[in-house]
């Protein structure tokens, strides 16, 4: 082997080692040795819920070593409420919201692709602590719904967006329109929609689960009940939403201002199926605009949608069989079963109700079938029940024990207005007393009326 020949060898070497040497020092300085020592401490010490012990060893990952984990940011987040919550005056609290926020930009500086919506969280943080202004909110909440929309499904977060929208529009300060708040309000309505569909399709694979007789685990009984809290929480400020376009969009204001637009606007699709659903949501379903809009947009593109808005157009003219007709032909053509339930509801509710209870059972179970976790249905089944008091029973305690039924088919709602409904209904049925003085402790009643269930009277 001659000496060029060592020399390259050498040299080769060399780069290596150096390469290496250079790796392992970039590797050191992102992540010291003690990194993973001081995140062990200040990660049981938050479990332990000793939040200010760990204070000291997580400001030191989170100076030294940011990028070594993103638990120095989860259990931050932690942290930083902690000491907010427990600040002795309002500056205090301000500076620790402050260094909240900071810390979460932090967090998608070193992991971009964290997931945990941390543009909401700063956005909340400040609203929550009073800190900020409303612009300051807002432009944030702004920021994550159009560049973080997946991570948006924080309720109350989307409400305050809305609300501090509605705000600017009613001062007058801003230069937004009727037409931008409209804009607003369909864009967020379409995000809830998203989320309660993707919770609601999450609780109906447990109900089904458990309504085969199968035991839900300790974990999914916890799913469950946090998909019921988030199913209340956006019916909630959906119908907060609601109320406060109906404030400022009074049919009066609509009708001229839709009736102006139609004749630009025939032609789209989007802009009647918007059009319809504000004038039915209103109440103006029976001006003559709405038969106008609904008949344009089920001629462009007949839908489940456009099927419906007729049907409404119809009831609103009391022509119940066209009513039905095309309500039954939404359903029908309704893809989505979410929608499809609440079609189903509107035929029970509005079509039967309590003019015909069987039929209007029958069609608030379907839109059980279709949507398991629609606890509306449930409620107004029991409503049904209720209401038939003295069209079912022998003799006055008989009567009476059919609001044990209506309480049963209240609380499979599972909802906070289920559970309400329930209670009313076990204070209307026969008391212990009661129970005690008829002797029928444990026997089984029939209802032999519409009803044609039965229900066991509770044992003392």
């Amino acid at each position: 082997m001659n000496n060029t020949e060592i020399f390259k060898i050498m040299k080769t070497t060399l780069s290596i080692v150096f390469a290496l040497i250079i790796g392992m020092t970039s590797s050191s300085a992102q992540t010291p040795a003690d990194c993973a020592e001081k995140l062990s401490i200040f990660n049981e010490l938050c479990k332990a819920k000793d939040f200010d012990s760990a204070y000291e060893p997580w400001m030191y990952t989170r100076k030294n070593c940011p990028s070594f984990h993103q638990a120095i940011y989860i259990r931050g987040e932690q942290i930083l409420n902690h000491r907010i919550d427990k600040a002795k005056t309002p500056a205090d609290k301000e500076a620790e919201v402050k260094e909240l926020v900071k810390m979460l930009g932090e967090f998608d500086t070193h992991f971009p692709d964290n997931g945990r919506g941390n543009r909401i969280k700063k956005a909340m943080a400040y609203f929550e602590n009073n800190v900020g202004t409303p612009a300051e909110v807002y432009q944030l909440l702004d920021d994550a719904f159009k560049n973080d929309r997946a991570n948006f499904s924080n309720p109350k977060a989307l409400y305050v967006y809305f609300e501090i929208y509605v705000n600017d529009f009613e001062a007058g300060t801003k230069g937004i329109k009727l037409q931008d708040l409209f804009a607003k309000y369909d864009m967020i309505s379409d995000k809830i929609e998203e989320e309660e569909k993707q919770v609601s399709d999450a609780l109906d694979i447990l109900l089904q689960k458990e309504e085969s007789g199968v035991e839900l685990s300790d974990k999914e009984n916890t799913s469950k009940s946090n998909h019921q809290i988030n199913l209340d929480a956006f019916q909630t400020i959906r119908t907060s939403m609601d109320n406060k376009i109906a404030q400022l969009s009074t049919c009066d204001r609509l009708i001229p201002f839709l009736g102006g637009s139609f004749e630009e606007k025939k032609g789209d699709a989007e802009w009647l199926k918007r059009a319809a659903d504000r004038l039915d949501k209103k109440g103006c379903s029976s001006d003559p605009l709405f038969s106008k809009i609904s008949d344009a947009l089920h001629a462009l593109n007949p839908t489940a949608e456009s099927a419906y808005n007729l049907g409404v157009s119809f009831y609103t003219k009391k022509n119940t069989a066209k009513a039905l007709e095309y309500f039954n032909q939404s359903a029908e053509l309704q893809k989505d079963n979410n929608k499809k339930a609440n079609v189903y509801y509107t035929i029970a509710r509005n079509i039967y109700g309590n003019s015909n209870k069987v039929q209007a059972r029958a069609y608030a179970e379907k839109a059980l079938a279709a949507k398991p976790s629609f606890g509306e249905a449930y409620v107004f089944i029991a409503q049904l029940y209720a209401n038939s008091a003295n069209e079912c029973g022998d003799d006055p305690f008989e009567k009476r024990a059919i609001y044990w039924l209506a309480a049963q088919t209240a609380r499979k709602a599972g909802t906070a207005s289920g559970t309400a409904a329930a209670a009313s209904y076990d204070k209307l049925a026969p008391s212990k007393q009661d129970i005690f003085s008829s002797g029928r402790a444990g026997q089984t009643i029939s209802f032999k009326c519409w009803v044609g269930k039965s229900v066991a009277v509770p044992n003392l």
